[in-house]
C-alpha cells in the first residue's frame, strides 16, 4: 500500500492548527499501517485461485469445482478454478511452487506430482517447496487389460508375455517405472507406448493397440460392460471396486502405489492462515456432495487426510520413489 507523505512548511507549522493537524496525520497513518498479525487475522479479504492440474469436464476436474464451491462457502470469500494441465500435475505443480506464499493460490493433483515426479524428471520443484493441506479421496489404481485380452489373472498375464511380450500403454514416468520393475523381475520383454491420458489409455485398450495399462480409475466407467477388466490393484490394498483382484503387495511386489487427489500451496504461507486454510479445505472436502460425487459417481473412497497426515504421506512416498528412481536409473 503507498502512503503519501504530507510535507509541512514550517510556518503553518508555527500557526495554532498544528497540534490538530499533527494529530490528524497520526491517526492517518494509524489507519493507514497494518500489522502482520492483523493482516493474518483479516485473512481472506479476496478470492482464492484454486489451480487445477487436469483439463476441464473431466471427473478430478468436477472434483475439484466441487470442493471449490464447499471451501467458498467455509471462507466466505469467492473461489475462481484455474485449469492448468499436462505432465500429470506437474505443469500445475510448477505454476503453484512461483504463486505467492499469501494462502489465496493453492492447487490439486494427484501426489505423484509433488512426492514421485521430482525424483523421476528434471523438474523446477521438490517435495520441499510446497504445503501440504488435506485430500479429497483415494484412486484406484490398477493395472487393466481388455476385457478381450488372453489372459486374466497376473499369472496368465506373466506367462503370456514371457512367450510373446506385451505392450504397455504408459501416462507419466511413474507408470513406467513401474512396469520397468515388473519387466526386470519377471523377465519378461515390454514395450512401453506413451499415451496422453486415462481415456486415450482406455480407447487404445479397447482397440487392441495395447496389452496393458495402468489406470488410476478412469477404467472403472468400463467394467461393467465387459470392455476392461482389472488385473491387480496398484494399491498395497485390494480395491473397492475389484475386491477380486490381488493387490501388487499380495504378489509379491514390495510397493504400494496408493495415492489421492490431494491439495497443496506454496511453501511459506504465514502459520495463522496455513493452519485456518487447511482446516477448511479438511471441511469442505468432507462435505457430503464432494463424498457423495467421490464415492458414488467416480468410484474413489472419500479418504481425506490432515495436513499433518498428508505431510507423512508425502514424506515417506518421496522417500520410496527416490530410493526407487536410484536401483532404476
Amino acid at each position: 500500500m503507498m502512503m503519501k507523505v504530507i510535507f509541512m512548511p514550517p510556518a503553518l507549522a508555527r500557526r495554532g492548527n498544528a497540534r490538530p493537524l499533527q494529530l490528524l496525520l497520526a491517526l492517518l497513518l494509524a489507519a493507514l499501517i497494518t500489522t502482520p498479525a492483523q493482516a493474518d487475522s483479516d485473512w481472506p479479504t479476496k478470492p482464492i485461485n484454486l489451480l487445477v492440474g487436469f483439463s476441464p469436464g473431466g471427473g478430478a476436474d468436477t472434483l475439484a469445482r466441487l470442493v471449490a464451491r464447499e471451501l467458498q462457502n467455509e471462507l466466505e470469500q469467492p473461489v475462481v478454478v484455474r485449469n492448468i494441465a499436462g505432465g500429470g500435475g506437474i505443469v500445475m505443480a510448477t505454476s503453484l511452487k512461483f504463486a505467492p506464499a499469501d494462502g489465496y493460490t493453492i492447487g490439486l493433483a494427484a501426489n505423484a506430482a509433488f512426492d514421485g515426479m521430482p525424483w523421476l524428471t528434471d523438474l523446477r520443484y521438490t517435495p520441499d517447496d510446497f504445503s501440504y493441506l488435506t485430500t479429497v479421496s483415494e484412486l484406484q489404481n490398477a493395472l487393466v487389460a481388455s476385457g478381450n485380452a488372453p489372459f486374466s489373472t497376473w499369472e496368465e498375464m506373466i506367462a503370456y508375455g514371457r512367450e510373446h511380450g506385451l505392450t504397455y500403454g504408459s501416462i507419466s514416468p511413474i507408470t513406467r517405472l513401474f512396469i520397468n520393475m515388473v519387466a526386470e523381475k519377471e523377465g519378461i520383454r515390454i514395450r512401453i507406448i506413451p499415451m496422453r491420458g486415462g481415456l486415450e489409455t482406455m480407447n487404445n485398450l479397447i482397440g487392441g493397440h495395447i496389452d496393458i495399462a495402468w489406470s488410476a480409475g478412469v477404467h472403472q466407467s468400463f467394467l461393467g460392460n465387459g470392455k476392461i477388466k482389472v488385473i491387480a490393484s496398484l494399491n498395497k490394498t485390494r480395491l473397492r471396486t475389484s475386491p477380486k483382484q490381488p493387490s501388487i503387495t499380495e504378489l509379491g511386489y514390495p510397493v504400494d502405489y496408493t495415492s489421492y487427489f490431494m491439495l497443496a500451496a506454496p511453501k511459506g504461507i504465514p502459520p495463522k492462515i496455513l493452519e485456518r486454510l487447511s482446516t477448511a479445505l479438511y471441511r469442505a472436502s468432507k462435505a457430503e456432495n464432494v463424498a457423495m460425487l467421490a464415492e458414488k459417481r467416480m468410484g474413489f473412497p472419500n479418504i481425506v487426510l490432515t495436513a499433518e497426515e498428508l505431510e507423512e504421506f508425502i514424506q515417506n512416498g518421496s522417500e520410496a520413489y527416490r530410493q526407487a528412481a536410484d536401483e532404476l536409473y
